[in-house]
């Protein structure tokens, strides 16, 4: 299968379903709802994967729906099991007093920010001011970037988990962490 068509039918699909999509994953993910959009962008990543394989959609917005449904199983897997292993804070005191104190109240988070943003490449950078300061979508990001928007989402995803190894790193180096 050419790249041209998985990338033009991924587009089409894209337009159609992302939004419904998006609102049908935040509903079924209930508390855990804050990864709507990793569903979805992974649902997409998926369809346009097997585009790319050659395989024909009768239905693309079923294969969606069914794919997004078993990713928001996965992320409600992962969100309740990482509920479980939260303690009270009652239970964390012999850690507590072992922890620097924290005080999120005398954190100069515009600077943190710099520092943290200079750890990414130039591309980093350009995707993280695009996607988290003016909020464009992933389709506005893909023409900017000549690209398409699965390609896209999954650098965002990267660029993400990239950044949350880094926070506390930053906080660290600055002498800002709990640790």
């Amino acid at each position: 299968m050419n790249r041209a068509y998985a990338s033009e039918r991924l587009e089409a699909a894209y337009t159609q379903y992302a939004a419904p999509l998006e609102r049908f994953c935040s509903v079924r993910l209930g508390e855990a709802r804050d990864s709507a959009a990793d569903c979805v962008q992974e649902a997409f990543l998926v369809y346009y994967k097997r585009l790319l394989k050659g395989e024909r959609f009768d239905n693309p917005r079923a294969f969606l729906y069914k794919t997004a449904d078993l990713t928001v199983r996965k992320a409600r897997e992962r969100y309740f099991k990482n509920a479980k292993r939260t303690k009270p804070l009652e239970d964390a005191q012999g850690v507590a007093s072992e922890l620097k104190a924290f005080q999120p109240d005398l954190l100069d988070y515009d600077a943190l920010k710099a520092l943290l943003l200079s750890r990414l490449s130039e591309e980093e950078q350009l995707l993280y001011q695009m996607k988290y300061e003016e909020h464009r979508s992933l389709k506005e990001i893909a023409a900017v970037l000549n690209s398409n928007p699965a390609a896209v989402a999954n650098r965002t995803s990267r660029l993400r988990k990239k950044i949350s190894g880094l926070i506390d790193l930053v906080l660290e180096e600055n002498g800002k962490g709990g640790g």
